[in-house]
């Protein structure tokens, strides 16, 4: 009964987390371009978490506790989302570990160094770049903005936000004085600002916001319904310093390098499929603040987080073997069932390759 119980929870959740994926695809892609992790890893790491989570359910943990082992889930739950989003930090951070930092008038193409660190703030590489030099909601300077739409839908007795735009804008970008270039893209950023307000459609949409409505066709136009959106920016501040990580090339001005791309072998994968380029190559890496504090963000990021993420999926599992009737010796004998009846049933299938 323990592993048929265990295996149909997990089925029920793995499907019911599917489902939303038809019923809502901007969910799961606003989570995954949040986190950095590319989907097929990240539903990897979400049926790891489930098959912790239940554990209790296989180790003979009764229905009739359940509040004690999910509370204890929903601790480890937790824990398993901060835990992934270190681990989608540790590329970069590591990369900026390693690299040395230079600063914008130091970078060559034919350096010793092709892989850098460096640093400034922004600059537009002409005044007509203005627009993409701004977030496209409500104008603020930045180089790199991430956007989501909401729509307010009443469930039931409550309204609640549903995710249904989601996109992104970049602008090439120059440092120190014009010697450096960056190219625009679907870049890796941490350490952002985030801005969110709401406008009704059939009321007053303030500018830029209204323009940028209404020039893009697949987005609700202002009067075309009494809807109420919720906006969220994601920027990387123009006006500040932004430290930039990547590989360096030549451009076709002799005088200035450009940092194009991140090295693939410099990144082990945990960069999600929106900083990937249509080559494959991953993004240079973009991160609010100077090198030093671009250091200690992502130090936070993965040592703090990863520590605090492990932490409460051990505590969580701890609390429902505690407060439920689940025992350890239950759970290695129907693990020891499960390995067997695997092991048969491939035993089985072997014959019909």
């Amino acid at each position: 009964m323990n592993v048929i119980g265990y295996v149909g929870f997990v089925a029920v959740s793995v499907g019911i987390a599917a489902s939303v994926r038809w019923v809502d695809p901007p969910v799961l892609s606003h989570l995954s371009r949040r986190i950095g992790l590319a989907s097929r890893k990240g539903w990897a790491i979400a049926l790891v978490a489930l098959l912790w989570v239940f554990l209790p359910i296989l180790a003979g943990a009764a229905i009739s506790e359940a509040l004690a082992w999910v509370f204890g889930g929903a601790v480890a739950c937790v824990g398993f989302y901060l835990a992934t989003v270190a681990v989608s930090s540790w590329d970069e951070y590591r990369l900026l570990e390693r690299v040395p930092y230079v600063s914008p008038e130091e970078v060559r193409a034919s350096g010793p160094n092709p892989l850098v660190a460096t640093a400034g703030v922004p600059t537009p590489l002409t005044n007509e770049q203005i627009t993409e030099f701004q977030t496209p909601f409500t104008g603020r300077p930045a180089v790199h903005t991430r956007w989501l739409i909401q729509r307010q839908e009443t469930l039931g007795f409550r309204d609640v936000w549903r995710n249904s735009f989601e996109g992104s804008r970049s602008a090439e970008f120059e440092l120190g004085g014009g010697v450096v270039r960056v190219t625009p893209g679907r870049h890796r950023v941490f350490n952002t600002r985030e801005h969110t307000f709401t406008v009704d459609l059939d009321g007053h949409v303030p500018e830029p916001a209204a323009t940028y409505l209404e020039t893009h066709p697949e987005l609700p136009s202002p009067g075309s319904s009494d809807d109420t959106l919720r906006i969220v920016e994601e920027y990387v501040p123009s006006d500040e310093v932004v430290t930039v990580v990547g590989s360096v090339v030549q451009s076709d001005d002799p005088e200035v390098a450009r940092i194009d791309s991140a090295p693939v072998d410099a990144l082990l994968g945990t960069h999600g499929d929106n900083s990937e380029r249509a080559d494959g190559k991953p993004e240079a890496v973009l991160i609010r603040g100077n090198p030093d504090e671009a250091r200690t963000a992502l130090h936070q990021r993965v040592y703090w987080l990863g520590r605090l993420g492990i932490a409460l999926i051990l505590v969580g599992q701890f609390v429902s073997f505690w407060f439920s009737s689940a025992s350890l010796v239950l759970l290695v004998e129907d693990v020891v069932v499960l390995f067997v009846e695997f092991v048969s049933a491939v035993m089985d299938f072997l014959p019909l390759v």
